[in-house]
């Protein structure tokens, strides 16, 4: 009897030790899907560090996921991908998700996690060689890729600003060319992402207090920015994975927040040559997007019903969709963790440099 008075103890240890190795990682044992394939919307820059950031301190492997991070050549490429089955899960423009929806109801993705509150698109232009402010880009030739969202969404953003859009002219270029053309003068100003455009202009030696930014949202525009997506069936076949991925993601986003410098530094291992410094900006740039007074308030990827609703309006609109696109087919936020662990930290800053 007194060996095992002696002895509770040291079982209660045992069992507590037991307990914490079953709680620390259930997820490993109840995803549906272990190997996972992430197709993120461009190449390994500072916005996509909060991927690798995960990946590096071991998010994922928490979870239970072994994943595969592969970088794409726009949001087209990442839907395609995605509803091809070749990825489990795209992160990428909103409103290009939405335009796939629309015309392919019967192979849906769905949004399972809105880290833009803010949208990307915009117009920019250097001070003093082009536009200024909206009203000047009539008459004006602009740059952009090639289904480009910027581009597809102008006509809404040349509405809500009062030029008619048939008045400005476009240049088709790759995303390599598209700010060394505004650089040159070939162009008075490009459409695009500002977390690719602005700090490749700074690349260029544009000064920073120099380049305008047009957003689109500045404008009057509802439209969300970057959300993770998978298709609607994966949704319903593995909503256990699904919510990992979302845990997985939410946990290095806010990360990020907190020590952007140390998000970017996971970069190195994906492309060695990368300029830290102009990575460490640009992730700043996309965090601008993402840590908003809305979000702050509210917890990251909170969506509000009636904005996404007039932002599936905007869309819709613009592409001249005629068939409504109901909300809860393109965004749940049925995976989200407790707002608690959603709210985001102080916005930290790059080092000097």
């Amino acid at each position: 009897m007194l060996t095992d008075l002696r002895n509770t103890g040291a079982l209660a240890s045992a069992l507590l030790c037991s307990a914490l190795l079953l709680t620390s990682a259930p997820a490993s044992a109840q995803v549906e899907k272990k190997d996972i394939k992430i197709s993120l919307d461009w190449a390994f820059q500072g916005p996509q560090s909060i991927w690798t950031l995960a990946e590096a301190k071991g998010y994922f492997k928490r979870e239970g996921l072994n994943v595969t991070i592969d970088r794409a050549s726009g949001s087209n490429e990442t839907v395609t991908r995605v509803a091809s089955g070749a990825y489990d899960f795209g992160w990428g423009d909103f409103p290009t998700m939405v335009k796939y929806d629309a015309t392919n109801p019967g192979n849906r993705l769905m949004g399972v996690y809105m880290s833009g509150d803010n949208s990307p698109n915009a117009i920019m232009t250097i001070k003093g060689k082009g536009p200024a402010t909206p009203k000047e880009l009539e008459g004006r030739t602009l740059g952009s890729t090639a289904g480009s969202a910027a581009n597809a969404m102008f006509p809404l953003f040349a509405e809500k600003v009062g030029i008619d859009p048939a008045k400005v002219q476009w240049k088709m270029v790759s995303g390599a060319l598209r700010e060394p053309m505004l650089v040159r003068g070939e162009v008075d100003g490009v459409a695009g992402f500002v977390t690719s455009s602005f700090m490749s202009l700074v690349e260029l030696k544009v000064p920073a207090q120099d380049i305008i930014v047009m957003n689109y949202n500045d404008y009057g525009l509802s439209q969300y920015g970057t959300t993770i997506w998978t298709k609607a069936d994966f949704v319903a076949a593995n909503p256990k994975t699904v919510a990992a991925v979302v845990r997985a993601y939410n946990a290095a986003l806010k990360d990020a927040i907190a020590d952007p410098d140390a998000a970017v530094q996971t970069l190195k291992a994906r492309d060695g040559l990368l300029n830290m410094d102009i990575e460490c900006k640009r992730l700043m740039v996309s965090l601008a997007l993402t840590a908003t007074p809305n979000f702050e308030k509210v917890g990251l990827s909170t969506v509000d019903e009636t904005r996404l609703v007039n932002s599936i309006g905007e869309i819709r609109r613009v592409f001249n969709f005629k068939d409504e696109i109901p909300a809860d087919t393109v965004f749940t936020s049925r995976f989200l963790p407790p707002v608690a662990e959603r709210m985001p930290p102080k916005l930290g800053a790059c080092k000097a440099g």
